[in-house]
């Protein structure tokens, strides 16, 4: 008969010491003497026992798990590479102190759920505008936050790009070349307001004030410019690119907030037999590296998605740990890759 599970009991019984004290052998061993934590240790190999990780992380007070909240639906967040990319950071990070990551998508479509029941010593969120409720339950949970490309609020630690003065570089490169007439692929504002006037902190308007911002400096008017909102996604950009085409009037060249959106664009000129970049030029925003090549490689602002991984992760271990008590804000470098897109307007 196939015997049962080891329990504590049965090595408490056998190495002849309390429950508590084997307790304490996996879970804090510097309570008992090394005699006895040794000889429990050698009693539980015995015995084929592995410790039950919710228990452990009862007694311990932890659940050795940073959380990520997805930016988007699981399927969408793990068909962006540049999201993949930010994730690969972090668990590089848990890795090395010996945590897991856990992946959490919106519960319900609802950020307030999913904070509400993760699991985690930690949240790094990506895209994600906190609300007053999420920052409520955070700090009733007493669970540190570090965010991602998201707005910069007052007792957050937040790592992103300097997403205004990259679109405006952007911008500058495009209207250097000879355009005077744009569209841009906007991504959503997650506070949802569109204007750039009233809104200081999203990455969607803090690009679009960037690109506004040079516009208007080189005497084109803001509302000259067709503007398209679009997710994040191969499929968005699609979609986005087939609205555009069917009536771009005369612009030249499309400046797009994420490389994705930006190929799913190019994929759509190619099926409609536009020449990308004879006919419409086109910029990007991330520089994935690993697919820009399928189609044609992308001029576009690059940063490290990788590396914001990594500086959140740490940044949120500092937290756990009390090394530091004061939020901080963390800028990634980023440069303007020159490529194959973005073509001179010889219109």
């Amino acid at each position: 008969m196939k015997r049962g599970k080891t329990t504590i009991a049965d090595i408490a019984r056998k190495s002849g010491y309390s429950k508590t004290a084997v307790s304490f052998a996996f879970n804090a061993p510097s309570r008992i003497s090394k005699e006895a934590c040794d000889t429990i240790l050698q009693v539980a190999r015995e015995l084929d026992y592995i410790p039950d990780p919710m228990a452990r992380n009862f007694v311990s007070g932890k659940h050795m798990s940073l959380g990520f909240l997805l930016p988007q639906k699981i399927e969408s967040s793990l068909n962006n590479p540049y999201t993949i990319g930010v994730i690969r950071g972090i668990a590089a990070v848990c890795e090395q102190n010996g945590y897991n990551l856990t992946m959490i998508p919106p519960l319900h479509s609802s950020l307030t759920e999913a904070v509400r029941n993760a699991t985690v010593d930690g949240l790094i969120t990506m895209g994600h505008a906190l609300s007053a409720q999420v920052y409520e339950i955070l700090i009733k949970r007493g669970l540190p936050v570090v965010t991602i490309d998201s707005a910069v609020v007052d007792g957050v630690t937040s790592v992103n790009v300097d997403d205004e003065k990259a679109a405006e570089t952007a911008a500058e490169h495009a209207i250097a070349m000879g355009h005077r007439n744009f569209a841009i692929i906007t991504l959503p504002d997650p506070d949802y307001t569109s204007s750039p006037e009233t809104k200081t902190s999203s990455t969607a308007i803090k690009r679009l004030r960037g690109y506004r911002n040079v516009l208007e400096k080189n005497g084109i008017p803001f509302s000259s410019v067709k503007i398209l909102t679009a997710e994040a996604t191969y499929e968005a950009g699609r979609k986005a690119g087939k609205e555009l085409f069917a009536d771009a009037g005369d612009t030249t060249c499309i400046l797009a907030m994420a490389d994705i959106i930006a190929l799913g664009i190019i994929k759509t000129a190619q099926e409609m037999g536009i020449k990308i970049p004879e006919d419409f030029s086109i910029v990007g925003f991330d520089d994935i590296k690993e697919i820009s090549s399928m189609f044609i490689e992308l001029t576009t602002v690059s940063q490290s998605a990788e590396e914001k991984g990594k500086t959140a992760a740490n940044a949120l271990f500092e937290l756990i740990e009390g090394k530091i008590s004061e939020n901080r804000t963390y800028s990634i470098p980023y440069s303007f890759i020159d490529r194959k897109t973005l073509m001179r307007n010889i219109k």
